[in-house]
């Protein structure tokens, strides 16, 4: 195996571990609400500081990768979400519940920067580098995935002791670590600080559009990955049964990710994040008609496939905006995956306060229909013509 291909899966199979340690609580929150006796505008803020926190940080964390150039960061991200993220189903109160968010969140943010700058380093082709990301990013998602499903096995099978499964996480750490190749010098130079790299980022419209659009899929994530299971539990289904459907509904977006280069390759960026955002609202309402009115098994589809649009553009996007800024691939890479989820983090404040007053179902349409409307603006704006 040569090396392009070596670190291509050697920080795949990390990433799939480390997004699955990213997940595993997403079925367990409405239990833990319920045993820390707090409401949902309250969990959702736990959520919400426990995911943005440390996201915030992590273009700072991709600029000083960039410089560096060691595998520091994709092995202590590995070992710092696999250590905290299972300690959250074991918190004691909603503080310490957001202590060891923030902890694991900080090994989310260590390690994609760095390793989305690897893929750059061998993917040098327009089609290539999309593909590769999208592995890459498509394995995590399926890592993603299977975490509601894993926890909420074991939680059901064995209760605490569910916080073993963070040794996994920290034997993935040390394969990648012998596995993948070190890190060799760059191509284009980094800039000489944050600041600067910040603003020349910001100078590039298309990049900041780019950037929007993130900061819409990262809350697009956030709200049907954390309500979800809250609209699922008021229509009767069990932990398990709401386990497995999360469990698809990420397994479709990954899968999305990984074929979309395929479809770049004849609708573009500019109409693969049409195709990605446009159909999400009225699949969002027949899902919500369908679990009063219809079995069950017609809800799931509808959710697994609301999973799969809403990532279809993901990996297209981060290869679209490493090909704009070439010199500091760490830091635009941070920007795409961290500070934007953490910015879509946040809005799970109001949205979480809107849920309270109206109703888990009312957050799905309104984010769906913020989407339709950003797909209708892509399309209109010539901004992303040459992308």
């Amino acid at each position: 195996m040569n090396q392009a291909k070596r670190a291509l899966w050697g920080i795949s199979t990390g990433h799939f571990i480390l997004d699955m340690h990213v997940a595993i609580l997403i079925p367990l929150y409405p239990l833990i609400a319920q045993r820390l006796d707090i409401n949902l505008a309250t969990i959702s803020i736990v959520i919400a500081l426990g995911h943005s926190m440390a996201s915030v940080l992590e273009p700072l964390f991709g600029f000083i990768s960039d410089k560096i150039q060691k595998r520091f960061f994709m092995f202590w991200g590995l070992i710092l979400v696999s250590l905290f993220m299972p300690l959250g189903y074991i918190a004691p109160n909603a503080k310490i519940l957001t202590l060891c968010l923030i902890m694991g969140m900080a090994g989310n943010a260590f390690y994609h920067p760095q390793t989305t700058s690897i893929i750059k380093d061998f993917y040098k082709d327009k089609i290539e580098l999309s593909r590769s990301i999208g592995v890459f990013l498509g394995l995590g998602t399926i890592g993603y995935s299977m975490g509601p499903y894993l926890s909420s096995f074991i939680v059901e099978k064995f209760g605490s002791n569910f916080v073993y499964i963070g040794i996994i996480g920290i034997f993935t750490a040390i394969f990648a670590l012998f596995f993948v190749p070190k890190i060799e010098k760059r191509e284009f130079k980094s800039e000489s600080n944050f600041l600067l790299a910040l603003k020349n980022i910001l100078k590039n419209k298309v990049c900041v559009v780019l950037i929007l659009l993130t900061v819409l899929k990262a809350c697009l994530v956030m709200s049907f990955g954390t309500y979800i299971p809250f609209l699922l539990k008021q229509f009767g289904y069990t932990v398990t049964q709401t386990g497995l459907i999360m469990t698809a509904f990420f397994i479709a977006g990954g899968l999305s990710m990984i074929f979309a280069s395929h479809f770049e390759k004849r609708l573009k960026l500019k109409g693969l994040i049409v195709a990605s955002y446009f159909p999400l609202l009225p699949l969002v309402v027949f899902a919500i008609i369908s679990l009063k009115h219809c079995p069950k098994i017609i809800s799931a589809i509808l959710f697994i496939l609301i999973g799969f649009f809403i990532l279809l553009a993901a990996g297209a996007i981060l290869a679209g905006a490493q090909r704009l800024i070439p010199n500091n691939t760490g830091t635009i890479s941070g920007i795409i995956q961290g500070f934007t989820l953490a910015m879509g983090s946040l809005l799970l404040i109001p949205l979480g306060n809107f849920g309270q007053h109206f109703g888990v179902s009312w957050i799905l349409i309104f984010v769906s229909a913020v989407a339709l409307f950003s797909a209708l603006f892509c399309l209109k704006s010539d901004l992303l013509n040459n992308e």
